[in-house]
């Protein structure tokens, strides 16, 4: 590849207009470039580092443009234009560096990786090797071994996707964004990558996720002071990172247990004078949330009607207006009260 090609390639990789494999190479050729330990360098050091990368791309423009009268001197301002394109490199390198995908990249350095990107306007199903399915949300991007390591599945995911994991103890199976590391052993969940308006989310239909904070995140790293406390999800939770901490709350629409699993169920949702504490029993088992009241009161009320077909928090809006209360999460359970 010439200068010219070299340089081309790294503009559309600055603007987003290369090639899948485009984008690999130049990512894998990022990593080799910055094969430097940044931490053994002192905070000095680094900030003299960057500081020198933004005032050479600054200056870089001014240096070009200045007529050279002196022939003797070409070989001088030869090196000292390579020294600024360097810079320039340098500075796109920066530009565009994720320190959690390339440790991905460098974990899997021995592994073909394939690199996949949603450019439809609707999901699209991605099989991976061992059986497993990634349903990748419009402009998602997924990047994951040809074939999954011996002993743990790895992928790394950019934007909005739901898995779908084949179950195996011996190799369990994580995904990583640029902040958070789920990981699983067979289940099915959504993970969202953190946007400028939106923290990173992770909520579970089936089964029981780990989450982690990545501690990749970071150029320099993150020491285990300040990583977050790891927190275990079950169905209908969902996880919230922002600020170096992870929060559990309930995921928006929960949905029955039976249904996550495909499995039969013999709950009915049709009470007739039925006490408020057996409804909620009954809602409890369906969901797998602990639903409870604040006042012994309520639970003595009774309720009558049909609650099938609807949604928890629907069916809840409706036991709650017929005995004048209200109803608020906590953490990953609900509370029915009736204070005003």
């Amino acid at each position: 590849m010439n200068q010219k090609s070299f340089n081309d390639l790294l503009t559309r990789y600055q603007t987003g207009n290369c090639t899948e494999a485009e984008k690999l190479w130049v990512d894998k050729w990022y990593h080799n470039l910055n094969n430097r330990n940044f931490k053994d360098l002192s905070s000095t050091e680094l900030d003299e580092m960057q500081d020198n990368i933004w005032l050479k791309i600054s200056g870089a423009q001014d240096e070009v443009v200045k007529p050279v009268k002196i022939k003797k001197l070409w070989p001088k301002f030869a090196i000292a234009a390579s020294i600024t394109i360097a810079f320039l490199i340098g500075g796109l390198y920066f530009a565009n560096y994720n320190p959690a995908e390339e440790a991905f990249i460098s974990e899997n350095g021995d592994i073909a990786l394939i690199s996949k990107t949603n450019d439809t306007d609707r999901p699209i199903i991605i099989s991976l090797s061992d059986n497993s399915t990634v349903t990748l949300k419009p402009q998602a991007n997924i990047l994951y071994p040809k074939v999954f390591a011996a002993n743990k599945r790895m992928v790394y995911l950019k934007g909005t996707a739901f898995f779908s994991v084949s179950k195996n103890p011996k190799r369990p199976f994580y995904v990583y964004d640029q902040k958070l590391v789920v990981s699983v052993l067979g289940t099915s969940f959504w993970v969202k990558s953190s946007t400028e308006k939106m923290p990173a989310q992770v909520a579970v239909r089936t089964g029981k996720v780990k989450v982690q904070e990545n501690e990749k995140s970071s150029l320099f790293g993150l020491s285990t002071e300040k990583l977050a406390r790891p927190i275990l999800l079950t169905p209908n939770q969902k996880g919230i990172f922002n600020d170096h901490k992870l929060n559990k709350t309930l995921v928006s629409k929960p949905i029955p247990l039976a249904e996550a699993y495909n499995v039969p169920s013999n709950l009915s949702y049709n009470f007739k004078e039925k006490s408020i504490k057996d409804i909620f029993e009954t809602l409890s088992e369906a969901y797998g949330i602990e639903i409870k009241s604040d006042h012994e009161q309520i639970s003595n009320y009774t309720f009558t009607g049909d609650l099938s077909k609807k949604g928890l928090y629907e069916q809840l809006d409706l036991i709650c207006g017929t005995i004048s209360s209200k109803y608020y999460i906590q953490g990953t359970s609900i509370v029915v009260s009736n204070k005003h």
